[in-house]
């Protein structure tokens, strides 16, 4: 055969291998398209929308839940006097209301290949006049689960919404109590059990029983008087140890016999006070029972709903390290309120005495100016001594003053009624502490290199050195 004729053959071969192709992937194309066309219609097994439904019970293992819509909200309609989450019932009636299959399957006889000869759960919907039974059975290929409707002879391929969603008990649904989870809205948290009674409690304004508004949560006195401050960020972490997996985990929502739990007669008990969103003040008391296998009961005063939750929530509650959650800034002041302070060490007494300019013009900003006698000072190196002071640090609190050699003292006076004076005087205490004591009656271990450095980075502005020249 010529050249040219074999050519004329190969390429009459190549297009019809070509055109094979196409049709075969023409074909595939289009099943693929009937596949998901077929998919996409699924069948509606809904017994009316999530709005038009009246009622929708389940029985989950033995455990069944029965509820009624009742003017717009959802209740338990074996007792309506338990407290239903309706948001929580609405989304299951929103699952119902969408319920479709993507197959079926008629005149089923072995009901058992499909997991629904003894199922594990059935769901009733009603809508109005309009209820059906469906009865959930075993997984389907395609994610889903094998549905019976009223017992017919037809198994539906359902999507899979409607198993997941009912895999729950009465629990579930239940309406729980709240308590504030935002420690700001919080005013005072007074515990009281076998481990001893205190009081917390914050104070918007405590000038009148502390000589700073630095920190405003106090450690009260039985007397409800403060003893110390305490670090903000302390009693956050307590309060929301105790109250952030608090009334989670219900075990009975009608109690009838309090000694089960021990409830009677609580071995703690916590009364919480707090400011609603709406600027009420409000209290409630948290009752604690008896453990139960590293866990405790817990209820609120007044209610029958019973909780379970860590054992160690009521630990942290009894037993709490004031210590570690005081503060430790012995001269944090109210520095805008500052008038003077003196510095005595080594026999000399320096006041460094602070105003404030008139501005004279609307654009000025007030200036701080400080003296010591007749002598004008650096204000920026007081200004840097003052937040040296404001960030000198304390190690530990100290149980009782010191009656070793004094080192120095400071005593600051400031625009206030109740506290015109506070005195920090400096003892020495051990090979690496002073003790510095605030107004005679807080007590606090100081670095005794920090200590030191405050006078010496003083003195640095105060003494004037003489004229060389």
């Amino acid at each position: 055969m010529k050249r040219g004729a074999k050519l004329a053959v190969l390429a009459v071969a190549l297009l019809v291998l070509v055109g094979a192709w196409y049709l075969a992937a023409t074909l595939s194309r289009r099943q693929q398209d009937e596949q998901a066309d077929a998919h996409a219609e699924t069948i509606d097994i809904s017994a009316g929308t999530a709005e038009e439904l009246t009622a929708i019970a389940w029985d989950y293992f033995g455990d069944a839940v029965s509820l009624a819509k009742d003017g717009g909200e959802w209740v338990n309609a074996n007792d309506e006097a338990c407290p239903i989450d309706s948001a929580a019932v609405s989304a299951l009636a929103e699952t119902l209301g969408s319920a479709a299959a993507v197959d079926k399957i008629e005149h089923v006889e072995d009901f058992a290949q499909y997991g629904l000869e003894n199922c594990a759960f059935t769901v009733v919907a009603q809508a109005g006049d309009k209820a059906i039974s469906y009865e959930i059975g075993g997984a389907a290929s395609n994610g889903g689960q094998y549905v019976r409707l009223d017992g017919e002879d037809t198994v539906y391929v359902e999507t899979g919404a409607l198993g997941p969603a009912f895999t729950i008990d009465i629990q579930d649904v239940l309406r729980l109590e709240t308590m504030p989870q935002d420690i700001d809205m919080v005013t005072g948290l007074a515990v009281q059990s076998d481990a001893g009674v205190y009081e917390l409690r914050y104070l918007d304004d405590a000038s009148d029983v502390w000589y700073t508004n630095a920190d405003p949560w106090f450690l009260m006195d039985g007397d409800s008087q403060p003893l110390y401050p305490l670090d903000s960020d302390g009693v956050r972490a307590l309060y929301e140890n105790a109250t952030g997996l608090l009334l989670q985990n219900c075990q009975e929502w009608n109690m009838t016999e309090p000694a089960k739990y021990g409830l009677d007669e609580p071995q703690g008990t916590v009364l919480l006070g707090y400011v609603t969103e709406d600027g009420k003040e409000q209290s409630t008391v948290l009752q604690f029972g008896d453990y139960v296998d590293g866990d405790v009961y817990v209820c609120l005063e007044g209610s029958k709903m019973v909780y379970r939750v860590s054992g160690a929530v009521l630990d942290a509650l009894m037993y709490p390290d004031f210590d570690a959650m005081a503060t430790m800034d012995p001269c944090a002041l109210d520095w805008d309120k500052l008038q003077s302070v003196t510095l005595q060490t080594d026999g000399d007494s320096y006041e460094i005495v602070r105003s404030v300019s008139t501005p004279l013009t609307e654009d000025e900003q007030p200036e701080d100016i400080y003296t010591c006698g007749e002598r004008s000072l650096d204000a920026d190196a007081v200004a840097r001594w003052l937040r040296e002071l404001t960030e000198l640090p304390a190690e530990s609190r100290a149980d009782a003053p010191s009656d070793r050699e004094e080192q120095f003292s400071l005593t600051f006076r400031q625009d206030s009624e109740a506290f015109p004076e506070v005195t920090a005087v400096f003892r020495a205490y051990d090979s690496a502490h002073w003790l510095c004591a605030v107004n005679g009656e807080q007590f606090y271990l100081i670095s005794r290199t920090a200590a030191a450095d405050v006078v010496d980075d003083a003195l640095a502005f105060l003494v004037e050195l003489p004229d060389m020249d």
